[in-house]
């Protein structure tokens, strides 16, 4: 379903009495979506969107695989060819208006939430490093970028900034090689964490990520390298973990936000469904990435109308 069209369906879905799982970019806009949890909210209904890698254990632990990461780095591309670039509603502003950046700069921008949050929802809005609660995001920016004739970007390389001095870059395109390469690195640790394979996994039983440690040897003229290969077990692939989430949250979402006053639902962005339960907590900790990930691509179609300018990433 194209992306301008997320919001009048989903409202009709939830209105009918179901549970939605919306593919991403879940909206043209932050403000969009958030209208969508909104309405999931007051029908006791659960909205999640469609980002799999974020439901595998593989993730998890490779996000907190580095001490104090600064720096992560993430090339997500594919070459769509001229029926991609013709047809495809990806390249429509009347279907997916944010190109590459809403469809595979989503995935490298979550990424970089869950490293930066450690993996805590509650460290998107409170930094600890960060005398004052800012927020973990502070500014977006395109550097350079193309789009096509509708104005949609086929090819970006953008910035993310988040407090404490710390960097997400990205490459997002339809016109590259694929690739889908991530690393992690900081200054708690000698190794740099690296995947590639995060968003379509190689099939197996196994998934991995590496531990890489470079080293210097002959009067610093010979590179020495340390690879340590950490193996996660995949019996459950991302799309089965997605949907065992999707479906436990949403079960207890509706049992325990239909117990509560239609007032007390979705009273803040943190908290768009009431209930007591872990399953609960997370489904609105699983929203609140989403909604941060939405923030940030509003930053970024800003930065290009701005010709490539730094942006501040708001809330709506």
């Amino acid at each position: 379903l194209p992306t301008m069209l997320h919001e009048r369906y989903v409202a009709k879905a939830l209105t009918s009495g179901k549970h939605v799982l919306l593919e991403k970019p879940v909206a043209p806009s932050s403000k969009s979506y958030r209208e969508m949890l909104h309405a999931a909210s007051q029908n006791c209904k659960f909205l999640m969107d469609g980002t799999m890698f974020v439901h595998h254990p593989r993730t998890k632990q490779f996000v907190t695989s580095i001490p104090n990461p600064n720096r992560v780095t993430f090339n997500f591309t594919f070459d769509g060819g001229p029926d991609f670039f013709k047809d495809d509603i990806r390249m429509k502003k009347d279907g997916d208006p944010m190109g590459c950046i809403g469809d595979l700069g989503w995935y490298c921008v979550r990424m970089g939430l869950l490293v930066f949050s450690s993996h805590d929802a509650g460290m998107l809005v409170r930094d600890d490093d960060d005398d004052g609660g800012r927020r973990l995001v502070t500014a977006a920016q395109v550097v350079t970028y193309e789009v096509n004739e509708e104005g949609v970007p086929y090819d970006a390389d953008c910035l993310v900034h988040f407090s404490g001095n710390r960097v997400l870059s990205f490459h997002c395109s339809f016109i590259h090689p694929l690739n889908q390469t991530v690393q992690i690195s900081g200054t708690g640790s000698e190794y740099t964490a690296i995947m590639t394979d995060p968003v379509l996994p190689r099939d197996g039983d196994v998934l991995s990520y590496s531990l890489v440690k470079q080293g210097l040897v002959s009067y610093d003229e010979i590179t020495t390298e340390e690879v340590e290969e950490i193996e996660i077990d995949n019996s459950r692939v991302q799309e089965v973990c997605m949907w065992n989430n999707f479906a436990r949250w949403a079960r207890k979402v509706e049992q325990e936000t239909s117990s509560a006053s239609p007032s007390s639902n979705g009273m803040n962005e943190q908290q768009w469904w009431m209930g007591d339960s872990v399953e609960v907590e997370e489904a609105n900790a699983n929203a609140f990435y989403s909604v941060h990930t939405a923030n940030v691509m509003d930053a970024l179609m800003e930065s290009i109308k701005l010709g490539g300018a730094k942006v501040q990433v708001k809330d709506v």
